[in-house]
């Protein structure tokens, strides 16, 4: 095949209708490789017939079959086999539904309403294939759009997303009197892409989010924590939003770019937006009066910590496990000491697993093409038969996993990893290890895009307040 067939990473994404992070998660599972990686650049390229395994890993993730159930779909010849798995996947389902059901009725009977009515449809009778995009219509798809960026640093992005992405990482803040910094979420607009990030020294929570419109607009801002929690129940309520910082205060305002040419949007213009957010005027640098239309989050007064050294400082990952994401958070649940043991096995014993750049610095999250190493070029594979053993009060439950890599021993306090896994999304959570006193990288297939990583700690570390 010609190099001119090839498809881009967002070209194939298109295509299939999977997004670019979640490609880039099932390249690094094994589960749908790229069928060329340039040596060079490291970018990521398609087959146009790879397409129709991406279609059908997307039908089978939109009923939430595991990975390992999915991988092994994938490598039955036999289609007949090929369907009974995905049957025995559907039957789970049912049962799982007519718990449900008879939970639900047991509900209804309490108070006193009776049983579930007879014209109820079964919604699994009307089970359809959803696009796994994970990601928002671009406004630029508007004629005349993109031609036209948002002037004066102003960067617009959908207000539901960016309340999810908050939520998701204050879960790495934390209230320190010697750092008050570490109660803010860092805030970088770089055009195409706003980057939201958070650490407490124990965890750090990276997320990128692309722009509801293209814009060149370019700043940073750290951001009190606090405030960005308090609008974020505002921001799921409000379509489309302009952010714009000022001297002390972040200003975020309600607004719809998506106008014609010549008209103001709900809130004002772009241009207004962007000149008079601040007080009115694009040099005073303080932020116009708060309402209901427009919000203020402070800014800190301290600066962030520069964590792309430290991410760009991290060596090589070692093992690679995908395992059940619900499966890890119950297991973290039902512990009742401050930490847990994790002790990940495989049957195959590879030396090293490439390195994969692209999940390595919030720099190429979410960009196209995506530079990364090719990981097939080490010649390992997954391992579907691995495990993860987690040792916690003297006990141990088992979990199957999908095990590149080496085994490795490694301990997490609960407090630390517990929020990390309950911030992903999707049914199965990838965990990229480096050594047992090194940070992991976790990551959930529906959100490629972000990242968060966990130290480690010794196995007698105890609980501490922070």
């Amino acid at each position: 095949m010609s190099e001119s067939e090839l498809l881009t990473i967002g070209a194939f994404a298109r295509a299939c209708g999977l997004s670019t992070s979640a490609l880039r998660f099932y390249a690094d599972a094994g589960v749908l490789v790229p069928a060329v990686v340039d040596e060079a650049t490291g970018y990521r390229y398609y087959a146009p017939d790879q397409a129709g395994t991406a279609q059908l890993i997307r039908h089978l993730r939109a009923v939430d079959m595991p990975l390992p159930v999915v991988v092994a779909v994938l490598a039955e010849h036999d289609p007949a086999r090929a369907a009974e798995l995905v049957d025995a996947h559907l039957a789970g389902l049912d049962r799982q539904l007519q718990a449900v059901r008879a939970a639900a009725d047991a509900a209804r009977a309490a108070v006193h309403l009776g049983p579930r009515p007879a014209s109820v449809s079964d919604p699994t009778s009307a089970i359809s294939p959803v696009a796994e995009t994970g990601s928002v219509p671009a406004i630029g798809a508007v004629a005349g759009a993109d031609s036209d960026p948002c002037a004066d640093g102003v960067l617009w992005v959908r207000g539901p997303m960016l309340a999810a992405a908050v939520d998701q990482i204050a879960t790495a803040t934390v209230m320190d009197p010697d750092m008050p910094v570490l109660n803010s979420i860092h805030l970088e607009a770089r055009g195409q892409e706003l980057i939201l990030t958070a650490t407490d020294r124990y965890r750090l929570a990276t997320r990128s989010l692309r722009p509801a419109r293209a814009t060149t607009a370019e700043w940073t801002a750290t951001v009190d924590a606090d405030d960005l929690r308090a609008a974020a129940s505002w921001l799921r309520r409000r379509h489309t939003v302009a952010l714009r910082p000022g001297a002390t205060h972040l200003e975020i305002t309600s607004g719809d770019p998506v106008e014609a040419p010549g008209t103001e949007p709900a809130g004002g213009s772009a241009e207004t937006a962007g000149a008079q957010s601040v007080g009115g005027t694009a040099e005073s640098g303080e932020p116009g009066a708060p309402g209901p239309d427009r919000r203020h989050c402070r800014r800190a007064a301290d600066e962030f910590p520069d964590y792309r050294a430290m991410l760009a400082a991290l060596p090589a990952v070692v093992t690679r496990v995908v395992l059940n994401r619900a499966e890890l958070l119950d297991a973290l649940e039902q512990t009742g000491s401050p930490t847990i043991t994790l002790h990940v096995t495989s049957g195959c014993g590879f030396d090293e697993l490439a390195q994969t750049d692209a999940v390595a610095t919030p720099a190429t999250l979410g960009r196209e093409p995506d530079p990364v190493r090719a990981a097939s070029s080490s010649g390992a594979t997954a391992d579907p038969a691995g495990a993860v053993r987690i040792t916690r009060d003297g006990d141990a439950v088992q979990l199957p996993a999908t095990v590149t890599g080496p085994g490795m021993t490694i301990h997490f306090a609960v407090i630390t990893l517990y929020p990390a896994v309950a911030g992903a999304v999707g049914p199965d959570v990838m965990l990229d290890l480096i050594a047992p006193d090194l940070p992991a990288r976790i990551r959930s297939a529906d959100d490629g895009d972000q990242l968060t990583l966990a130290m480690p700690c010794r196995p007698d570390t105890e609980e501490t307040s922070r």
